[in-house]
């Protein structure tokens, strides 16, 4: 599992060899990533990356189940009593419980220091360690909650369980995804991840609704929680680590194997050399935690924090992971039912609509590409958030419940919210982040975005109900006043990433416009930076050169034919040559 000095030596040599017979030129583009992969969609890449996005279920289940579970009757006279018996005389501060709070929140803190160890143990083993450690946390989790009786210590164990599941999980889909899948597919692919996040979120969601009613029914909602956990740690024991993973530790022969497999062909050597070359370029590097603190990783390192942010504070996955409590006085799904069935039913129809708006994502985002997607998101988000908190403050007259046509149009418009983070902030948010950086500091990275979306949906998940008990509709303003952050951080410093080779995109995103300027002094980007001239710029440049050239000849000869009169030049016609000349 750990690194042989043997197997080093094996990859290093057989990297020294692409070396020695590959010229220049080419070695500049195999290691920019400026190379044609030659890779079907093959059943057996799908088959991983499906998988692979087990790891976002974990955090779906656990936001679509938690919530729904904390309104029930039988668990909140277990647990919390104080929610349980408190009298229903305010639709906004009936769950405003400071130890409810904490154990929601308890599974984001500890998954957020738990990824920061994932970073480490997915580059140094592989990335289906870190499958296998969250999946086994992962269903340890569930047991303990769900066999929980006496102490609630047991069920804060289990919470924290679920968070180390978590925090390897998000690690290590994202970027088992990214390196698995070919690059036309790449966004695709990595969407699924999400995907498997809000398919976790419908899923609970139903199956809260199914056990509602029954005793045990809470204990029946955690333990199933265990079956994304086991088919997460069967991936981790039954799939291949990636070609980079495999290549990076040494094993450049197996990493080989693996890489014809998932492309369906075995005309797999341009690609392969890119990441034999990519790994040789980065073995002499430094540490990645020291390295994607330079100047030069500044623009990825700002991306991968800013992007898991700015989807935290969007707010929306605070609605979902809350909005059985949100909808605690909405009873137009419960057809007159006493109890928590409505507002269980309105969690599972917001928490449907961003699976299937996921799905939209799936489809465009290698099309239209990822700015335009997140430009849309942002915009109908920041809307609906403004349009909840109108429909909050007009309705709203007092007591334990909004009124039913206050009620609808609140669903309504929170599902309006959800579709916008499903096609846009909820996959993307985690898509881009994956894709950014070098192969040194890809798995730091990953570790930073996971650390700093657990950490900001801890926060999230702590005060949120306490915001929405003090701030009462104004909550919403404030989830809309990010929303439009989001967007202007979109408009002006997020580089398009759609079709650019994962080993060329760090490389992408610091020839940006302003991160330039970050990354190199006085915004000028070094010549071993820039990326290899391809064939076609070289023949323009020889034809603009040779256009020139004639004209030059031409102005010449009528000079030299001029009867001896003195020719008057046209300063234009220079101006126009050398604007040809610069194209």
């Amino acid at each position: 599992m750990g690194k042989q000095p043997q197997e080093k030596n094996g990859g290093s040599d057989a990297a020294d060899d692409v070396l020695q017979n590959t010229s220049k030129e080419e070695i500049e583009k195999l290691a920019a990533g400026d190379i044609e992969v030659n890779a079907n969609l093959t059943v057996y890449v799908a088959l991983a990356c499906l998988v692979a996005a087990s790891g976002g279920v974990l955090f779906g289940y656990d936001a679509g189940c938690t919530g729904g579970v904390e309104t029930m009757k039988q668990f909140a006279e277990m647990w919390f009593p104080a929610t349980a018996s408190k009298t229903d005389t305010s639709f906004y501060c009936k769950f405003n419980d400071k130890t409810l709070q904490a154990y929601s929140a308890v599974m984001h803190f500890t998954g957020a220091v738990a990824s920061l160890f994932a970073g480490y143990i997915t580059q140094r083993f592989g990335r289906t360690t870190s499958m296998i450690v969250a999946g086994t946390s992962y269903i340890a989790g569930s047991i303990l909650q769900a066999a929980a009786s006496k102490s609630i210590g047991m069920l804060f164990a289990g919470r924290i369980c679920w968070g180390i599941g978590v925090g390897f999980g998000d690690h290590c889909a994202f970027i088992y995804t990214a390196e698995m899948a070919p690059p036309q597919w790449r966004g695709r692919l990595n969407s699924m991840v999400q995907t498997g996040t809000f398919l976790g979120l419908v899923v609970a969601s139903a199956i809260n609704v199914g056990t509602n009613y029954l005793v045990w029914g809470w204990r029946l909602s955690l333990g199933l929680a265990a079956v994304p956990g086991a088919i997460l740690l069967l991936g981790g024991i039954f799939l291949p680590n990636t070609p980079n993973s495999l290549v990076e530790r040494g094993n450049p022969e197996k990493a080989k194997a693996v890489l014809r497999r998932v492309r369906g062909t075995k005309d797999v050597d341009t690609e392969f050399k890119s990441i034999l070359v990519a790994n040789k370029v980065m073995e002499n590097m430094e540490n990645p935690w020291r390295a994607i603190i330079r100047r030069k990783n500044i623009p990825q390192l700002t991306l991968a924090i800013m992007m898991p942010l700015l989807q935290q504070w969007s707010g929306v996955n605070a609605v979902s992971f809350f909005s059985p409590q949100i909808f605690a006085g909405v009873a137009a799904f419960s057809g007159g039912h006493a109890g928590n069935e409505g507002q269980l039913f309105a969690a599972l129809l917001v928490n449907a609509v961003q699976l299937v708006s996921n799905i939209v994502c799936i489809i465009f985002v290698d099309k239209v590409g990822r700015r335009t997607l997140l430009i849309s998101g942002s915009i109908l988000g920041l809307l609906a958030d403004y349009a909840v908190a109108i429909v909050f403050a007009v309705t709203y007259a007092g007591g334990a419940a909004l009124p039913q046509t206050g009620s609808l149009a609140a669903i309504i418009l929170i599902c309006l919210y959800g579709v916008s983070f499903g096609f846009s902030w909820g996959p993307i948010g985690w898509l881009v982040p994956s894709e950014i950086h070098d192969l040194n500091t890809r798995s730091a990275g990953q570790s930073i975005t996971v650390f700093t979306q657990l950490i900001s949906g801890a926060i999230v998940t702590q005060v949120f109900l306490m915001m929405m008990c003090t701030m009462k509709y104004g909550v919403f303003i404030f989830f809309g006043a990010w929303q439009t952050i989001a967007l202007i951080f979109v408009l002006f410093f997020l580089p398009e990433t759609r079709g650019v080779p994962i080993e060329r995109s760090a490389q992408h995103v610091r020839s940006h416009w302003f991160w330039r300027k970050v990354a190199y002094k006085n915004g000028v980007i070094p010549d071993e930076d820039k990326p290899p001239r391809d064939k076609k710029e070289i023949e323009m440049d020889g034809k603009h050169a040779n256009a020139g050239s004639k004209n030059n000849r031409g102005r010449a000869n009528g000079a030299a034919n001029g009867n001896g009169k003195h020719q008057v030049h046209d300063p234009t016609e220079n101006d126009h040559v050398s604007r040809s000349n610069a194209a």
